[in-house]
């Protein structure tokens, strides 16, 4: 069970094992403790940092197309406010209508 562990974990060549089992199972422990603490974490970073720049890279892609569909809404937005028959009062006739000014007073 040792042997499987060690080779596992990658530890050592097998030039020096624990003879008792007290050893083989602290050697065991101990391998396994050494993955915990370095190997983990190193992949849980790396995860976080393929996550973050993807984000990054969708969020570029948005900030792309951001310019474009507020151009193409703009542009359709001026030829409906110029259409004289529109009905919307949140067009530009608004200006031009002159509003009756109160007496002085």
């Amino acid at each position: 069970m040792v042997f499987v562990m060690i080779t596992l974990c990658t530890v050592g060549y097998g030039d020096a094992v624990p003879k008792t089992w007290q050893g083989k199972i602290i050697a065991s422990f101990c391998a396994l403790l050494g993955i915990s603490f370095f190997a983990l974490p190193a992949g849980i970073l790396g995860s976080g940092f393929a996550l973050k720049v993807q984000q990054q890279q969708r969020q570029k892609h948005m900030i792309r197309r951001r310019q474009p569909a507020a151009t193409l809404i703009q542009a359709l937005w001026r030829c409906y406010a110029a259409d004289e028959h529109s009905v919307s009062v949140a067009t530009w006739k608004i200006h031009q209508v002159i509003l009756p000014s109160s007496p002085p007073g």
